[in-house]
């Protein structure tokens, strides 16, 4: 039986979630049941929801509440460690259930990076992901343990983007 695979997209360059959504299409083409789960997150409308998420063998879930207020200290962030811990409480069962092949974890390292949620209790259930699945997680600013348990980790850096010429955000580019 395979080992388990958990590969992780970090840095802060465009690509971590395109890479872990190509990923996605390999695996469905390859007849794998898929669970994403999206923190942070919470536009239904972005490209990779609206066609990953109406297939067969793919279930779609974002634990997120909109933008995350500036101060980390507002009591608006109540709102999104919620959120996101209903995130990591659904990451942690789908790293153990035998339904899922294999497992997104979407602006994970982000949530992480954020303090919305511990560390612990993912690096636990990562130990004890079964033989075979596939585990893609996303994010900027991996934590060192994060990158020291995955088996294959890309940093993604920007060297140029659109943005810094004007370029604003573009349906099929970054959503």
């Amino acid at each position: 039986m395979k080992q388990p695979r958990i590969l992780l997209f970090t840095g802060n360059g465009k690509g971590k979630s395109t890479a872990a959504f190509g990923m996605l299409a390999r695996a469905l083409g390859h007849g794998m049941r898929a669970r994403v789960i999206q923190f942070v997150k919470s536009d239904d409308s972005v490209g990779e929801q609206k066609f990953f998420s109406r297939l067969d063998g793919v279930v779609w879930e974002q634990f997120g509440a909109g933008f995350l207020p500036r101060d980390p200290d507002s009591p608006g962030m109540e709102v999104h460690r919620i959120a996101a811990r209903k995130g990591l409480d659904a990451a942690i069962a789908a790293l153990h259930s035998p339904d899922y092949d294999f497992v997104l974890l979407d602006e994970l390292c982000y949530a992480l990076g954020q303090n919305l949620i511990p560390l612990d209790p993912l690096l636990e259930a990562l130990c004890w992901v079964d033989k075979g699945k596939i585990v893609v997680m996303t994010g900027r600013n991996a934590p060192e343990a994060l990158v020291a348990l995955a088996d294959t980790v890309t940093e993604m850096k920007m060297l140029k983007h659109g943005y810094e010429q004007g370029i604003p955000a573009q349906m099929g580019v970054e959503n």
